[in-house]
């Protein structure tokens, strides 16, 4: 169950505010709790993007291992006051290396290692000197040797038989890992503005083009003495480096952290809704997830502000687009197929603070956009979060009726935003139900009693 005393452990040692929210993992494993950094200043440094440590972390005594695009390294502090990486060559094509961070590392997948001993950093250093100059297949593995000379082990398995780091992170996500017999929680960090599960499928894409890579370079003195091999692996080359390049981010704002110690209601139950097999492949596609967030609590009844019920498609006299959408495009039949393979079943990630919730809503900006399609039935509060990837996608898969099942309580529909300074905004924009300025009131007035430490404010108007 996750507390008061739980949100410090998340927040502590960390250089700033961050939000925090589940995430995905290759398909439907869930990482429950992922600090998503991704709003520090990335650098880009021959090809790679970095991020400054200190932004991150307020102290200098972190211990964690990195997931970058392609390389994975292993950092501790030098005993001199600063950060010491070990990094290894996949291939065997170089020796494996200590080196200085300088406080730079590469932008990505942080796996921070929390409660460690003091001695931990001093066993840590003590095993990269035993693998610095050796070979390895892969840059996973040479990391995983280093943390099994130093005391790490995790389940039945022996680390330093992992070798790529999607079977490292599935395999720590699953079993504890320990120190000296002793467990060590791990705290997930995202520094990239992509999510776990898409920056998991570029370190994988990335593995395949260092294949490519190296072949390329192996045949580049004979590519100087044919022309034809060399154009091909000048068009090749630049075919590899315009993908790599094609996608920009914006950065965007975080709304100010709640106080900690405030006496929150912690009673929200949560649950994400799970693709099925064929959804999660669909996922890659359209890049991005369409999850519903679900949440309950029995503190407070629903009926006491909102008595009505709502009907998906109220019009009299609908025009022939609605007609459309409910007839066909949004029809029952296949908001239950899409419903299939999006929300094929649900995982509960816990019982919940409101500074919790606070956390995990994503801040909305002009420049960012991160509203959220909200649905209220009679005992449940379904988000949806709105842009996620392709626009098509993203209309059709947070409509509100898809989000409900055409469940018979719906008692509100509309959308709901967290701006810059930390206020919730109501709005009944929603096409298929339709609430009346009434009905947003009263959704309001209990969501704030839901949430009584949170600023709930409704806007009525709706933007053409």
């Amino acid at each position: 169950m996750q507390t008061a005393n739980t949100q410090r452990d998340n927040v502590s040692g960390l250089a700033a505010h961050f939000e925090c929210r589940p995430e995905f993992l290759f398909g439907n494993e869930n990482v429950p709790h992922v600090i998503d950094a991704s709003t520090v200043r990335e650098r880009t440094i021959a090809d790679l993007k970095v991020f400054h440590i200190p932004d991150v972390f307020a102290g200098r005594d972190e211990v964690f291992i990195g997931f970058g695009i392609p390389n994975a390294y292993l950092v501790c502090p030098d005993g001199q006051g600063g950060y010491q990486k070990f990094a290894g060559k996949s291939l065997r094509r170089a020796p494996s290396v200590i080196e200085a961070t300088r406080d730079f590392v590469q932008s990505g997948i942080l796996l921070r290692f929390k409660n460690l001993p003091p001695h931990a950093a001093e066993k840590l250093r003590a095993a990269m000197k035993v693998h610095h100059g050796n070979k390895y297949w892969t840059c996973v593995n040479a990391n995983l040797r280093v943390m099994e000379d130093a005391g790490f082990s995790a389940g039945k398995r022996k680390l330093s038989s992992i070798y790529f780091p999607e079977a490292m992170l599935a395999y720590l996500l699953e079993n504890e890992l320990k120190f000296e017999g002793q467990r060590i929680e791990l705290q997930w960090i995202r520094t990239t503005p992509m999510s776990v599960e898409r920056h998991a499928a570029k370190i994988m894409k990335a593995e395949l083009w260092t294949f490519c890579r190296h072949a390329e370079r192996s045949l580049q003195p004979a590519a100087k003495k044919h022309k034809l091999l060399g154009r091909v692996l000048a068009f090749t080359s630049g075919k590899m480096d315009a993908r790599e390049a094609k996608n920009k981010t914006v950065k965007r704002e975080v709304a100010p952290a709640l106080p900690l110690d405030l006496p929150y209601e912690t009673d929200i139950a949560i649950k994400v809704s799970r693709t099925s097999a064929a959804g999660t492949l669909l996922r890659q596609v359209w890049a991005g997830s369409h999850a519903f967030f679900e949440g309950t609590q029995e503190r407070i009844k629903s009926e006491d502000y909102l008595t009505e019920t709502l009907q998906p498609f109220p019009q009299a006299n609908p025009s022939f687009v609605t007609r459309l959408k409910k007839g066909v495009l949004f029809s029952r039949p296949v908001v239950y197929a899409i419903r299939h393979f999006l929300a094929h079943r649900y995982t509960d990630v816990g019982v919940h603070s409101e500074r919790d919730v606070h956390n995990m809503v994503r801040t909305h900006s002009e420049a960012a956009p991160n509203k959220y399609n909200v649905v209220l039935t009679t005992r449940r509060i379904i988000l949806a979060r709105i842009s996620v990837g392709a626009k098509l996608i993203d209309w059709i898969l947070s409509k509100h009726v898809l989000m409900s099942g055409y469940a018979k309580d719906v008692i509100f529909a509309g959308e709901l935003w967290k701006d810059a300074e930390g206020t919730f905004w109501l709005s009944p924009n929603s096409g298929t139900y339709q609430p009346t300025v009434a009905q947003l009131e009263a959704a309001a007035a209990y969501l704030r009693k839901v949430f009584p430490h949170l600023r709930v404010e409704i806007l009525r108007e709706i933007a053409a």
